[in-house]
């Protein structure tokens, strides 16, 4: 028993350094959604997909992270009759901050007897181009074709993720499922829902 407990404040924790160095998580929840009535899973055939007809190796991890983040929470794979229905769209964007230059002014004051100026400096200004990655999760329910949940992960994507996808996946699935509230056939609340 001891175990269990070491291991699940374990995964707790790996959930929530996850969670404060990743991405930036939002979250929406259908408000009459009885979570209860659902306890299996599939995806989409078309999960995660746009014009390939093929799946993707990216697609591969995160359908295998996402699934184990839904079996962590009592859900079954149920291909032929699932409760809910799961889909998932990644997007990358390049984008650009840009810093001006910042002038800082001088100054001018009374010391020793005399008045004294004493000149400003600059900031050089800057350009910063990155790309941006978003992954978002929906699920559905199967039987009212609704979506009860979405959840998403927005974050700046660097070469590290890029030498590291497996890793880098797992951990912005385990950021999004750290904010889902529920186990399988149950309404209560297991996560606090954040403000």
């Amino acid at each position: 028993m001891r175990i269990v407990r070491i291991a699940i404040v374990g995964i707790l924790v790996g959930m929530l350094a996850a969670c404060s160095t990743g991405p930036r998580v939002y979250t929406d929840v259908d408000p009459v959604a009885d979570f209860s009535r659902y306890q299996s899973f599939a995806f989409f055939e078309s999960a995660g997909k746009s014009t390939e007809k093929y799946g993707t190796l990216m697609g591969q991890r995160l359908e295998d992270a996402i699934s184990s983040a839904l079996e962590a929470r009592g859900y079954q794979v149920d291909t032929r009759h699932p409760d809910i229905l799961v889909n998932y769209h990644i997007e990358e964007i390049e984008k650009q901050r840009v810093q001006p230059t910042t002038f800082h002014g001088g100054y001018y004051g009374y010391r020793n007897g005399m008045y004294v100026g004493w000149p400003g400096y600059v900031e050089p200004g800057y350009v910063d181009t990155y790309t941006e990655g978003t992954i978002t999760i929906d699920l559905v329910d199967r039987r009212a074709d609704q979506m009860i949940w979405e959840g998403t992960a927005v974050g700046r994507v660097t070469n590290d993720m890029r030498n590291a996808p497996d890793q880098s996946v797992r951990n912005a699935i385990a950021a999004i499922f750290g904010k889902y509230p529920y186990v399988a056939g149950s309404n209560v609340l297991v996560v606090p829902v954040a403000q």
